[in-house]
């Protein structure tokens, strides 16, 4: 009889049918909860930057020649070159007819299905091995240990970038293209593939050059560790990097609008940690700069001192398992990403660097120690590294959906109203939309269509008026202490500002319950009162009669005097500056 040496490959844990299927269940867990999240609060209406995908459809049908309409696809963006979102715009739209913001958020978002997959081939690969005849147990450990990264990937921290259609194809994807280039040259040889995916990393996201050293800096290690024979792959991979860098930026402008940086190196220090730490503001506790700080810290300091044992280890064994070389090239574009932000945005305030867009960065780091936590632990020590990191991720998973809840409704909400006001710009229920506008995009279904004639007939019943209505600056303040709000995709309490032209809807926000217990579903999520405040540049110059418009969780409206007026004074267009 053969016995095998008492190594890490001979230990390894054998997996049966009921583990398998378990962790299967634990993972569809995440995957259900996000979309249905995702399908009943996204709209296809455009936020903000959204614009610039709408623009370039009418740019495309208006230019003629090849190479018009090829710089219509690579031309600057803000600090971007957002190629590949032009390019899934352009294809939505020849395929489906309409430009669909959904669609570019359904593609944006499967990029977290795309990380998930790399986290399960690296950790199966990782721990038990390349031998091929050992597949069924690769294909198991990766996916036993696989949930607790679904509970952290998959959760509504990420709020912003799922409901946002550019962002979601942006600041998703450029993360998978750089994950899976770094795999791909961690774990296997041949580069014409993660050559590719570095140029698409480029061409979807700033920070999607960082691919280039850091892929240098593979390949260069694996062949001073004779993981590779030959330098070929290095000068390649190094003409390429130079070529494609030189391109990015020919003809390359500052954006205009972004802030001096403001603050000491301290600032920035504190600033870098709190991104790093940004998913703690998921946790129910309202301290939460001082989360994500400790988060930030402990995080930074855990990963920084692997990559600082795998340093030690090149320098002393002269050679990195693939596992080393995936961990440090992930850890070190997701830690030099947030040293980027942190000196790029912080002028804008320090809550900007923990803001939701940016939170994927934060659940990446904590999903990476994770993995290599788990890599590094002997197999008989793995479970606890597992049962720890799924209770660790389930409690921020479900914490994030009582969190952020109120963030999604309010993101539908204001998108809803702006979709009305853009629409609706005269005293009758007639779209004014243009031509060419309704014929790219169509309105987003919204919860005003069915009562939309309603809206113009003079209101009757009795008046409930806003506790209070102030003017600050150049702002109108509502505030009302007694109103209730029921948790729904539209439920809560409107604004309809009315003039003899035309009328406007802004959205409230409900009084959030104070207290953890709420944070944790223990008490109701808002308590009585609501509050809005919208510029008075968002108002033709005029003087407006307010209604109060409900609308219960249940899909009733009500409608109410309120015998209050606000009167806007013509107001100077103030553009934000901007490339686009």
């Amino acid at each position: 009889m053969v016995t095998l040496p008492d190594t890490r490959q001979s230990r390894q844990t054998h997996y049966g049918l009921p583990d398998r299927l378990l962790a299967g269940g634990l993972l569809l867990i995440p995957i259900i909860v996000f979309w249905y999240v995702w399908d009943r609060y996204a709209v296809n209406v455009p936020k903000w930057d959204d614009h610039v995908l709408k623009v370039l459809l009418f740019n495309l049908e208006k230019e003629t020649s090849f190479s018009e309409k090829f710089y219509e696809f690579i031309r600057q963006h803000n600090e971007h070159r957002i190629v590949y979102d032009r390019l899934i715009t352009w294809l939505d739209f020849t395929i489906s007819g309409k430009l669909n913001y959904r669609h570019l958020m359904v593609v944006g978002n499967l990029s977290l299905l795309g990380l998930l997959l790399i986290f399960g081939v690296v950790l199966g690969r990782s721990l038990v091995g390349q031998n091929k005849n050992q597949s069924i147990d690769y294909l198991a450990n990766g996916l036993v240990y696989l949930p607790p990264v679904a509970f952290l990937l998959l959760n509504l921290s990420q709020w912003e970038n799922m409901f946002w259609g550019m962002a979601a194809l942006q600041n998703f994807t450029v993360i998978l293209w750089v994950f899976w280039a770094a795999y791909l040259l961690s774990f296997t040889r041949p580069i014409s593939l993660p050559l590719l995916l570095a140029i698409a990393a480029t061409l979807t996201s700033g920070n999607g050059l960082l691919i280039w050293p850091i892929g240098f800096a593979i390949l260069l290690a694996q062949k001073i560790f004779r993981a590779r024979s030959s330098y070929k792959p290095l000068v390649i991979w190094s003409i390429g990097a130079i070529v494609i860098i030189a391109l990015y930026f020919w003809g390359y402008q500052k954006p205009p609008g972004n802030p001096v940086v403001k603050g000491s190196f301290v600032d920035l220090i504190i600033g870098w940690l709190a991104f790093n730490g940004a998913a703690g503001e998921a946790f129910p506790f309202r301290i939460v700069l001082t989360m994500c700080l400790l988060l930030g810290g402990a995080l930074s300091v855990l990963v920084l001192g692997a990559l600082l044992y795998i340093l030690k280890k090149g320098l002393t064994q002269r050679e990195l398992s693939s596992i080393d070389y995936f961990f440090a090239a992930a850890t070190v574009f997701l830690l030099t990403t947030a040293a980027t932000v942190a000196w790029g945005r912080l002028g804008f305030g320090m809550s900007t660097l923990i803001t939701s867009r940016y939170k994927i960065y934060s659940l990446l780091l904590l999903a990476l120690a994770y993995s290599y936590i788990l890599v590094q632990t002997r197999p008989s020590q793995r479970k606890w590294v597992l049962r720890s990191g799924l209770l660790f991720s389930v409690v921020l998973m479900v914490s994030s959906y009582r969190m952020y809840l109120d963030e999604a409704i309010s993101l539908r909400q204001y998108l809803l109203t702006k979709q009305f006001d853009w629409t609706y710009s005269t005293n009758r229920p007639i779209s004014a939309i243009d031509p060419q506008t309704a014929r790219i995009l169509n309105n987003s279904p919204a919860f005003y269509d069915r009562i939309l004639p309603d809206l113009y007939r003079p209101v009757n019943g009795s008046s409930v008026p806003f506790s209070s209505i102030n003017k600050t600056g150049d702002s109108f303040v509502f505030t009302d202490t007694t109103a209730v709000t029921s948790i729904g995709p539209d439920a809560g309490t409107y604004i309809l500002a009315r003039s003899a032209k035309r009328i406007y809807l802004f959205p409230t926000i409900p009084t959030l319950t104070s207290s953890w217990k709420a944070n944790i579903g223990l008490q109701d999520l808002f308590r009585k009162g609501i509050s809005s405040s919208f510029s008075e540049a968002e108002l033709d110059s005029a003087t407006y009669q307010i209604e109060r418009l409900i609308v219960r969780a249940d899909g009733g409206f009500e409608r109410h005097p309120t015998d209050q007026t606000i009167t806007a004074a013509p107001q100077k267009r103030r553009d934000i500056q901007k490339n686009w």
